[in-house]
């Protein structure tokens, strides 16, 4: 085992010295060929220009005179400036004749053209004086007179529009939820209801025959009850509504109307809903309140 070892560290050793002389003779033999090149090439010398003097002037590139075309063209023009004015005249004294036209017709054609410019000055103040007086005057009445005309009933039209007036609020049972006909029915008798015109339940202020204050309906299509038919019947909401202006006391009327609403509500387990279908809560009260006082 020993002498294996003490072969393997000899070989190794003879390996790298053969590696190590490869190199250095690689490195030696690069060095002597670029010191052989550098010294070898001829040195570099200017280019000679003498050969460009030995090619004679013609042969040369010229620089291209843009004034010289010019010249030339000028130069070729076939008339001169005597020939054109010669010509000119020539054409000027050219005169067009017709069969019917007498001779001295055509040069007094430019007299009226001179002598037009002295009436011209003096006619445009009367003129325009006579044109600006039709043009301002006419549209100023007419325009004062259609507008009051227009805006007048207008305005007196809106407000009879608005007149009718209702107070709305409505009861619907919780979600998933409706309420019985035989119960509706109970709530609203005890309440002072009665069923009557329309098919549905009246508020009167005594008895049938006195005035209504406030109605109530189905919420839903057509809207009407049949007392023969309650056991049967099922909704999901009713409404309770009262036309402006009521038998005696707005107010007094709407805080009754708002008083029965709860009270029916809270019988058949409901909420009670604005015109907007939000919960009826004291601001809605407050606003209901407001809007019957501003009428």
């Amino acid at each position: 085992m020993e002498t294996q070892v003490i072969l393997f560290i000899v070989a190794g050793l003879l390996i790298a010295i053969l590696v190590g002389a490869s190199i250095w003779s690689a490195r030696r033999e690069k060095s002597r060929v670029f010191s052989n090149t550098f010294s070898t090439r001829p040195p570099s010398t200017p280019i000679n220009t003498e050969l460009h003097s030995n090619v004679p002037p013609t042969l040369a590139p010229q620089p291209f005179n843009a004034q010289s075309n010019t010249t030339n063209q000028t130069v070729n023009e076939p008339f001169t400036p005597i020939d054109r004015q010669e010509i000119e005249n020539s054409v000027k004294n050219i005169q067009i004749r017709l069969p019917n036209q007498q001779p001295d017709a055509y040069p007094q054609e430019p007299q009226p053209a001179f002598s037009t410019q002295p009436i011209q000055t003096g006619e445009p103040t009367p003129t325009q004086a006579v044109e600006s007086t039709p043009a301002f005057a006419d549209p100023t009445p007419t325009v004062q007179l259609e507008q009051p005309e227009s805006v007048a009933p207008q305005a007196n039209s809106e407000p009879v529009a608005e007149e009718p007036q209702m107070v709305t609020l409505y009861v619907v049972a919780p979600e998933g939820m409706q309420f019985r006909g035989d119960t509706i029915q109970q709530s609203l008798d005890a309440l002072g209801f009665q069923f009557g015109e329309y098919n549905i339940f009246h508020r009167h202020i005594d008895n049938a025959s006195s005035p209504v204050l406030f109605s109530v309906a189905n919420m839903l299509q057509p809207g009407v009850f049949d007392l023969n038919k309650m056991d049967q019947f099922t909704t999901v909401g009713l409404v309770f509504f009262m036309h402006l202006p009521s038998a005696g006391n707005d107010l007094v009327n709407v805080r009754l109307m708002i008083k029965t609403v709860e009270s029916f509500a809270q019988s058949l387990g409901g909420f009670v809903l604005n015109d907007q279908h939000q919960l009826f809560d004291d601001q809605s009260r407050q606003a209901y309140l407001l809007r019957v006082t501003q009428q």
